[in-house]
């Protein structure tokens, strides 16, 4: 495969870290060196000159714009066009050297993509550069696995074996099949990225406490007036033995009369609305002392807290599907919401060696042979990285 920097140079920003830390922006490609060379003079030399430093060398110097110098900086020789310069984290000078290597013909990409680049230089796929990538962020050691079976095997080798019977393919059973990846790739994702869950229902129905429980600690503040949490906590748990990493996050009591009350109350409101959007999955905790209407969003869990108030209750799974009931003030009944968690999200017996479509571009990819008429091959090819470009 050819090196993907090897027809255009790009500009990266790897690091940023703010005013009093050090910044890292890497140049590649062809014409790095000599841009490179047109805004760097090393040590106190203003005239321009080559740059000559090899694979694993440094050097000391400015990046000057004309006779301006920008500011002080190492420039670190990574391998054969590949340059990184590490400058104040001033992200004002970060900004202006940036711009300077943009002007004389470099491409600003972002991190993601460079890595990707990066790591193509000695991957066999692009399929095998995205997962040694995601390995570096994935929540969990399990999403470390799934990843790595996607290099050897997975996605990967679905993919080339597709690839190599594209004369004989069933074009339907093809579609089935990428709607098959489509669906674990869900739970995959899961594992990997980890999951964010929302603890709604109305005031004082114990959602707060529920974190608190959740937690091992004391996170919120918990009372036992109405609205006492305005602004939404999270907490980062690990649940079951597949250890997928979970953001539970408390938000206000959902109530209508509150949205009404004042600007505050309206935003906290909103803000409880937005999360459940975007999250997982919904533990939608309700006051079994107490008459509350349910959540309209799926999937969600119903949780019946303050069970301990009245007899009838017991600490046990209740005979509806996603339902629990629960005392988050006594701790009891938590195992078993938890054990219900884990099913609902389906990381239960993952396959790991199953393919599974890591990434938004996988995904795209795969979305586009259901829903588009345009050539298996080509989209196959486009998944492998064997084509120069693509447009997901």
């Amino acid at each position: 495969m050819k090196a993907p920097f090897s027809q255009k140079t790009t500009v990266c920003v790897l690091t940023a870290r703010g005013m009093a830390a050090i910044s890292s922006v890497a140049v590649a490609g062809a014409d790095a060196r000599a841009i490179l060379g047109n805004v760097f003079h090393s040590g106190t030399n203003t005239a321009k000159q080559s740059l000559t430093v090899a694979p694993g060398e440094i050097l000391h110097g400015s990046i000057v714009d004309g006779q301006r110098v920008i500011d002080e900086v190492v420039v670190g020789c990574e391998g054969e066009n590949t340059f990184v310069i590490h400058c104040h984290g001033n992200p004002l000078l970060v900004e202006q050297i940036v711009t300077l290597l943009q002007s004389h013909g470099a491409e600003l990409i972002d991190a993601d993509r460079f890595a990707r680049a990066s790591y193509q230089k000695s991957t066999s796929n692009t399929i095998e550069a995205e997962a040694r990538l995601a390995m570096q962020k994935s929540a969990t050691v399990a999403g470390v696995k799934i990843l790595q079976a996607q290099i050897s095997g997975g996605l990967s080798q679905w993919a080339q074996d597709t690839l190599t019977a594209i004369d004989t393919l069933n074009i339907d059973h093809f579609k089935q099949r990428c709607g098959e990846i489509l669906q674990q790739s869900k739970i995959a994702q899961r594992i990997i990225e980890g999951v964010r869950i929302v603890i709604a229902g109305p005031p004082n129905s114990g959602k707060s406490t529920l974190l608190n429980c959740l937690a091992g600690q004391e996170q919120v503040i918990v009372s036992d007036a109405a609205g006492t949490t305005r602004d939404w906590v999270s907490i980062i748990c690990y649940l079951g033995d597949r250890a997928v990493c979970a953001e539970f996050i408390d938000t206000a009591g959902l109530d209508d009369a509150l949205a009404d009350a004042d600007d505050i109350e309206r935003t906290a409101q909103k803000m409880t609305r937005d999360l459940l959007k975007s999250c997982d999955l919904v533990l939608f905790v309700q006051d079994v002392t107490q008459q509350a209407e349910g959540a309209a969003h799926v999937p969600v869990i119903y949780v019946n807290n303050k069970c301990d108030l009245i007899q009838e209750h017991k600490n046990t799974r209740t005979r509806e599907p996603k339902s629990f009931s629960i005392s988050a003030k006594d701790n009891n009944g938590i195992d078993l919401l938890v054990q219900g968690i884990i099913e609902q999200l389906g990381v239960v017996d993952f396959d790991a060696a199953e393919p599974a479509a890591f990434t938004q571009r996988q995904r795209n990819l795969l979305s586009a042979i259901i829903n588009t008429n345009q050539s298996p091959e080509e989209i196959l090819s486009d998944l492998l990285g064997l084509r120069p470009t693509s447009r997901y």
